[in-house]
């Protein structure tokens, strides 16, 4: 594994991406091709016939396409995330992001206080903020109108953005601070509990944990493989969508009756997209988790 130069990441965060974003293409193009007799059998035969005779030209215009994949995903669907929910590390220990949008209201100083506020007092930049999430909000928006009516509607959120327990929350609140005191290497210096929304704490805890637990880094290296890999599926999927409605805007024909196979087509894209998101918050805060819990049972963090 060492001498090989491609990692587990180049697979799942690549090249399978990039080689699903060609095969979604050619697919739907069929579907567009076919969409008066359609079966499953001429979309196989159909990419069994497609013109890709040195495969090597496809692994690289897939991997290349990969990257490109992966870093407009990680400026979209894992910024949604974030600023929808907050950092997973934050999230497990029960502060809760208020808003999707900047807000101007001034945070509350409160011990108790479990909201995690966004806040810019310049209005011109906080205007700008929200200006462009609100952008990114019409680019991704069939996730957004699925993870509104399924994810927030329906509860089903809570499989990716609840807290843990009480006492799992303390404890990692208490490792984490004096964590952050050690590496200061001040232990009388004051953080307190409240102050920790602040931080970006998780860096280094998660350097902290990779470099003291070595029998851990491969799980933490599939972790962020696979959420990876869906973060890249979930963008795969919108892109996917709006290829496909625009293609279905243009078969519109008012004198004929309504096209139920395509609009359920178009839902199951929007519903796929969803799913994916959920699988990658998911392996987002089992990653998360696993450094924070390492953190907790190392016992030289008293």
């Amino acid at each position: 594994m060492k001498q090989n130069p491609f990692s587990l990441y180049d697979f799942l965060g690549y090249l399978i991406p990039g080689s699903t974003f060609i095969y979604a293409y050619l697919i739907i193009e069929i579907w567009s091709n076919n969409k008066s007799d359609f079966n499953s059998e001429k979309v196989l035969n159909s990419l069994s016939q497609s013109d890709f005779q040195d495969i090597f030209v496809f692994i690289i215009a897939a991997y290349s396409l990969g990257h490109l994949i992966s870093f407009v995903s990680s400026i979209t669907i894992e910024k949604y995330g974030n600023w929808r929910y907050g950092y997973p590390s934050k999230t497990v220990i029960g502060y809760v992001k208020k808003s999707y949008w900047v807000m101007k209201e001034e945070p509350s100083t409160s011990e108790t206080d479990n909201y995690l506020y966004e806040i810019d007092s310049n209005k011109n930049t906080r205007q700008n903020k929200n200006f462009g999430r609100f952008i990114l909000t019409l680019f991704i928006l069939p996730l957004f109108i699925m993870e509104y009516f399924v994810g927030i509607k329906l509860n089903f959120k809570n499989f990716y953005s609840k807290g843990l327990d009480p006492y799992l929350m303390e404890s990692i609140k208490e490792k984490t601070i004096f964590l952050l005191k050690t590496i200061k290497n001040d232990p009388n210096i004051s953080i307190s509990e409240s102050k920790l929304k602040t931080i970006d704490f998780n860096r280094i805890v998660h350097h902290y944990a990779f470099e003291n637990s070595k029998e851990h880094q491969f799980r933490m290296v599939n972790y962020v493989a696979l959420y990876g890999f869906l973060r890249n599926l979930v963008l795969t999927f919108i892109f996917a969508f709006w290829f496909y409605f625009i293609l279905s805007l243009k078969t519109i024909d008012f004198n004929m009756s309504i096209n139920w196979k395509m609009i359920v087509w178009n839902i199951l894209i929007m519903l796929m997209s969803f799913i994916s998101f959920m699988a990658y918050m998911k392996f987002y805060r089992r990653y998360t988790l696993e450094g924070l819990m390492l953190i907790v049972v190392d016992k030289k963090i008293k």
